[in-house]
């Protein structure tokens, strides 16, 4: 038994299964390799100028939103929803009487217009600086 124990480690299967050890062993050190490279990559960028800014201007961001969901949730924002509110009420009610003044004066001048086609009253030369 001992010769075939010999023999064994000369068998083509053996030769198969070191060149299997030896690509895995190769594969781990390309894995290590390429870890180490990736964590040297990670690092340079981490402490490069664009980094740093960037990572500024996401915490600025996450700053003023923290900041406006806390206004939300205090009921400022809601104040100020209803000074909104309220301002462009103000906006379209004075609009709205300017158009209705607007439409009153052109009323006016149509009545008068057609007056004069009828031949109810003298025609107007706009001499007083009356009209629109």
């Amino acid at each position: 038994m001992e010769d075939e124990s010999k023999n064994i480690g000369d068998k083509p299967g053996n030769e198969i299964s070191d060149k299997a050890e030896e690509l895995i062993e190769k594969s781990k050190d390309f894995a290590d390799k390429a870890e180490d490279l990736f964590a040297e990559t990670i690092s340079k960028a981490m402490s490069s100028d664009t980094f740093v800014k960037v990572s500024n201007f996401f915490g600025k961001v996450e700053d003023f939103i923290e900041e406006k969901a806390t206004e939300f949730q205090s009921g400022e924002m809601s104040a100020k929803f209803d000074a909104f509110r309220e301002k462009t009420e103000d906006q379209a009610n004075e609009l709205l009487k300017k158009v209705k003044d607007a439409g009153l004066k052109i009323g006016d001048q149509v009545d008068e217009s057609l007056d004069v086609i009828k031949g109810k009253k003298e025609q107007t030369n706009n001499q007083g600086g009356e009209g629109i």
